[in-house]
């Protein structure tokens, strides 16, 4: 028995854990040891099917595996503050509790090199989650501010078709932004402008670079199973390549440029200069330009992203009228503070320094804030073992909506990762939010 139960949410799945390959001088070896080269397959569950439960409630974490091994088990809060450290021999059964609300994520592994662990996570009252740190008294002033410098500035909007089908006509279309920056994007408009085809906008996640061939691909795809017009923004200030090769050597390139990993640190230390500001304002000044022109339906606008996408996709939805309903998967930045209670990490990398010792910006641009904000229908995706996106910074932003709103959980799924179902139902939701 394993003593001193933890608070602990807890969520199912399983993991290969490295397999032995017999040498020829094993061959001689009894079947007792023979059995050893078998994969180690390791199993977690929590004994609550929907993986939530209230504060102060026990239930039971239970590890199992396909062999009497002694397992690494760390319990934390969204992979943040350590709440526990225990080794076990499955099958073990922990019963935990947490005295608040919030994520806890458990991790079992082999004590093998680079043994990947098995996450399993469970929500605490996850409803009753708010933002740790308050909102800035002048957001509202500062964006405010922020629209009013771009709109000072000509739009110098610009088009340049590249491409053509049957059905729709590509183009890439860039405008110019605050900073002294321009800002571009991938538009398709219907070959026959009285059709008025709703407009599906996309901002990608990742550094979220696009190119010319992969958004001819993805309008083709067209996943949404409407007939639409796309808008994908193309998120660094320079033009955008025709392949992905050549897109991946360019933003290489500009990386090394402006001597960072990542784009999305560019300028934290100054509000004003954050990538974010500038990439919201491109975004919305692109979206307005590109709703001027024919065979599209200004009162069927769509948004769909996931990640950072899920986020731009709040920061739109906050600061533009021109949105119907959106749909954020896994959305990234909410509760910018929350790290400093130990209930997530401030980045998918916890020694990163750039987002911890720069608080005071990133307030301004937290999605939880903006989501305040919002008024439109929006449905939200989260993942209970997302590394890369916590739940509960995930839950924080559902919780701050305002308008009508509803939550897609992937309780056995972590950040990229979703049951067949999950995609199908965002699409269909949001067809029916246009009338589809």
């Amino acid at each position: 028995m394993i003593k001193n139960p933890i608070v602990v949410m807890a969520m199912c799945g399983s993991m290969l854990i490295g397999q032995v390959v017999p040498t020829a001088s094993e061959t001689a070896k009894s079947a007792t040891d023979k059995a050893t080269d078998n994969p180690l397959v390791i199993t977690v569950e929590c004994s609550r099917k929907s993986h939530l439960v209230h504060v102060n409630e026990p239930f039971d974490f239970i590890i199992t595996a396909n062999k009497p091994k002694k397992l690494k088990v760390v319990v934390s809060m969204d992979g943040e503050a350590i709440l526990n450290r225990l080794t076990v021999t499955p099958p073990a059964r922990v019963q935990a509790v947490l005295p608040h609300p919030g994520f806890v994520r458990c991790a079992v592994s082999s004590f093998e090199k680079d043994s990947q662990p098995v996450l399993c996570g469970v929500g605490v009252d996850p409803d009753q989650l708010r933002p740790l740190l308050p909102e800035p008294a002048d957001f509202d002033e500062f964006w405010n501010n922020t629209k009013q410098e771009l709109a000072a500035i000509p739009a110098n909007f610009k088009m340049q078709k590249y491409a053509s089908d049957s059905a729709f006509e590509y183009y890439q279309i860039s405008c110019d932004n605050l900073n002294n920056q321009k800002a571009y994007a991938f538009l398709s408009l219907p070959v026959d402008k009285t059709k008025k085809l709703p407009l599906l906008v996309t901002f990608p996640g990742g550094e979220a670079y696009q190119n010319e061939e992969a958004f001819v691909n993805l309008c083709v795809k067209n996943n949404f199973g409407v007939e639409c017009a796309r808008l994908i923004y193309h998120l660094p200030p320079y033009a955008p390549e025709k392949n992905l090769a050549d897109a991946k050597a360019r933003h290489s390139q500009f990386l090394k440029e402006i001597g960072l990993v990542r784009y999305v640190f560019f300028g934290v230390e100054d509000r004003n200069k954050f990538y974010n500001r500038s990439a919201v304002t491109g975004c919305l000044r692109l979206l307005d330009e590109a709703l001027k022109q024919p065979g599209l339906d200004s009162e069927r606008v769509v948004y769909y992203g996931s990640s950072h996408g899920g986020a731009f996709g709040l920061f739109l939805a906050a600061f533009s009228d021109k949105f119907k309903a959106a749909f954020c998967g896994v959305p990234n930045f909410g509760d910018r503070g929350g790290f400093l209670a130990g209930r997530h990490p401030s980045d998918a990398n916890k020694k990163c320094l750039f987002y911890r010792n720069n608080v005071d910006t990133l307030l301004y641009f937290d999605t939880a804030f903006a989501a305040r904000r919002i008024e439109i229908p929006v449905m939200i995706g989260v993942g209970f073992i997302d590394q890369l996106c916590a739940p509960s910074a995930v839950y924080i932003i559902y919780n701050e909506l305002k308008g009508p709103k509803f939550m897609l959980p992937k309780i056995k799924n972590g950040h990229s990762d979703a049951p067949p179902e999950y995609s199908p139902m965002t699409y269909l939701w949001l067809a029916k939010q246009i009338g589809e």
